[in-house]
């Protein structure tokens, strides 16, 4: 009888799948997760540069670039990705003095990371400015979390709707065009 106990195979695999079977689903989990924060780094980033040359060679509107509002809906957002939500974007536009600090104005005075912005589009700069004027754009886009492994290390919670989220960054440098004509104003 003992010996018939031994050569039984008839649990064994699911034995082996209750054991196995979590591990597996965990590890596609966070593999789909690291696919989903590849495509959204890549399309925060061609959204970024598409924005920063509309600003860069002066073809913004005031319908377009009035406010920062119109400016992610009618600029950035249409060249997100499918699937983006807009209402997840940040967006900052500040100019940068030359005269002064320049770019280092927008990093910390001992030189460890960038100037932290508030994730709230109300608190955030924006400051489309006139030809040759440094600029510098900073779009963040709040990228929803499923996976349980990023929400514990690298997740936050986001105030303006209380998810957990990874924020993509993508960050634009540049000099506006000597273009002529701008039909917008600025005030800063």
């Amino acid at each position: 009888m003992l010996a018939t106990f031994g050569r039984c195979r008839s649990g064994v695999t699911a034995i082996e799948f209750a054991v196995a079977g979590p591990v597996l689903f965990i590890a596609m989990l966070e593999i789909l997760q690291g696919g989903v924060f590849l495509y959204s780094s890549a399309a925060v980033e061609r959204a970024t540069v598409a924005a920063a040359r509309a600003i860069q060679v002066g073809s913004l509107d005031s319908t377009k670039a009035g406010t920062a509002a119109n400016f992610r809906e009618k600029v950035l957002c249409p060249a997100l990705m499918p699937g983006m939500t807009c209402g997840n974007v940040v967006t900052n536009l500040q100019t940068a003095n030359m005269t002064g600090a320049g770019y280092g104005a927008f990093v910390k005075p001992d030189l460890s990371a960038l100037v932290a912005v508030t994730m709230d589009n109300n608190q955030t700069s924006y400051c489309p400015s006139a030809p040759k004027v440094y600029q510098y754009l900073q779009v963040f886009y709040a990228m929803p979390l499923f996976s349980p492994l990023w929400r514990s290390t690298v997740g936050q919670r986001w105030s303006v709707n209380g998810q957990t989220v990874v924020f993509v960054r993508s960050a634009a440098a540049f000099r506006n065009e000597p273009y002529t004509g701008s039909s917008f104003t600025t005030s800063c």
